[in-house]
């Protein structure tokens, strides 16, 4: 039999390198100082699937270490045993996604801030109300 981890072991690091994972993907895949939401989204999705992928690897590595004959259920239903684990990475995906979501929200932020003052800076900026008169009155 294999080792028995507990919770600690099973459940909290997996997640923690989860998400430690996907955001370091994310950060690392999105340009610093980038003005492209686009190139934030792709970011965002490459992150989601390299969380998405190592789970389901990780996930993989954890029960061949418990069950004896994981390889040899691997090896007779490649395809049923690969998108079982993808669904259980799916569900850690409950626990890092929201994260990943936020994450991607204060860096939508950035992108937009960086922008706004590129448009300040040539002269284009948007006003929310016309200027007063020179003389005061309105």
């Amino acid at each position: 039999m294999g080792v028995e981890t507990g919770f600690v072991g099973s459940v909290v690091l997996p997640a923690l390198a989860l998400t430690t994972l996907v955001l370091l993907v994310a950060w690392s895949a999105v340009p610093r100082g980038t003005r492209s939401q686009a190139r934030l989204a792709l970011g965002v999705v490459l992150a989601a699937g390299a969380g998405l992928l190592a789970g389901a690897v990780l996930f993989g590595a954890l029960y061949a270490g418990r069950v004896p004959d994981a390889a040899g259920w691997l090896a007779a239903a490649p395809f049923r045993v690969s998108f079982y684990f993808l669904g259980r990475s799916a569900m850690a995906a409950l626990l890092w996604a929201p994260i990943l979501a936020l994450w991607w929200l204060v860096a939508a932020q950035a992108v937009e801030r960086r922008r706004g003052e590129d448009r300040m800076r040539a002269g284009r900026g948007v006003r929310s109300r016309p200027p007063p008169p020179p003389d005061g009155s309105r």
